[in-house]
């Protein structure tokens, strides 16, 4: 994560709040996993239902409220994100007001426009994206992991050991989608640079009669951003998969440890079930 981000005004203030919401959230997480496992234990010793309505009535509340807080967490990102990219884009536009047209020049006349149009609305998109997950990741996976080794040693350790290696592969191809989509980002600048001079000079290109060939320049250019932007999303692809793959294989194995012991009739707190 990039430290001039935090730079931002009302980023700090923005994320104290995600960090609060997101405590609440993962109680309420916690808490409905608790009611939860401690109904399926009573049916499953075929206890009645009527038994448990307290706890079924708490877990339905606490699933309400956890994504009545996940609700409200998007909207107050959403609209922190929209507010701070239009102060973004008037800080560039004066800026780019105040340098004149020689900056333009330099800069090329697609890059300003990139940067201003597109460039903006994904820095947005990308606040809306990230602060999010930022705040999840740094609270929830401590909250659970700290409870489950408060209740069960052994399943803590399995996560504990299959969480890092998950974080370093995630690292991994973190920094090859970062340099995937720093070479997509280039390849769109060039694209978009390429646009703009072939309609500026579009009369020109009629006149000499290359309007037809300068077409193939145009595929080529277009092509090149095709295979970047591929490129870009089979490393995406790929993070997924290892994320899935490695969060289902710590459950899994969670799991097994689990039902090894439940069938020697222990529980997690090595505790007799009842018969």
């Amino acid at each position: 994560m990039d430290r001039e981000l935090f730079r931002e005004r009302g980023m700090k203030r923005m994320t104290a709040v995600l960090v609060g919401l997101t405590i609440l959230q993962g109680l309420a997480i916690i808490y409905q996993a608790v009611l939860l496992s401690a109904v399926i234990a009573h049916l499953f010793q075929k206890g009645a239902v009527e038994d448990v309505l307290v706890e079924i009535a708490g877990f339905g509340f606490c699933f309400i409220l956890r994504h009545l807080i996940h609700g409200f967490k998007d909207q107050a990102v959403y609209h922190f994100a929209s507010k701070t990219s239009k102060e973004l884009r008037r800080e560039v536009l004066e800026n780019l007001f105040h340098l004149g047209p020689p900056a333009a020049r330099k800069l090329g006349t697609g890059n300003v426009v990139t940067l201003v149009i597109e460039g903006v609305t994904q820095f947005r998109q990308y606040l809306v994206l990230f602060l999010p997950k930022m705040a999840n990741m740094a609270v929830l996976p401590a909250m659970i992991g700290f409870y489950i080794l408060f209740k069960d040693l052994t399943s803590a350790v399995v996560l504990f050991v299959t969480i890092p290696v998950l974080v370093g592969f995630m690292i991994l191809l973190g920094l090859a989608a970062k340099k995937k989509s720093d070479k997509q980002w280039s390849m769109y600048k060039v694209l978009s640079n390429h646009f703009v001079d072939s309609l500026r000079g579009l009369e020109t290109l009629k006149y000499l009669g290359l309007s037809r060939s300068h077409t193939e320049k145009i595929n080529t250019v277009s092509e090149r951003y095709r295979t970047s932007t591929m490129g870009t999303l089979r490393v995406a692809f790929l993070s997924s998969f290892a994320m899935d793959f490695f969060t289902m294989l710590s459950v899994a194995t969670v799991a097994v440890f689990l039902g090894l012991r439940l069938v020697n009739g222990r529980s997690c707190l090595n505790l007799r079930l009842r018969s």
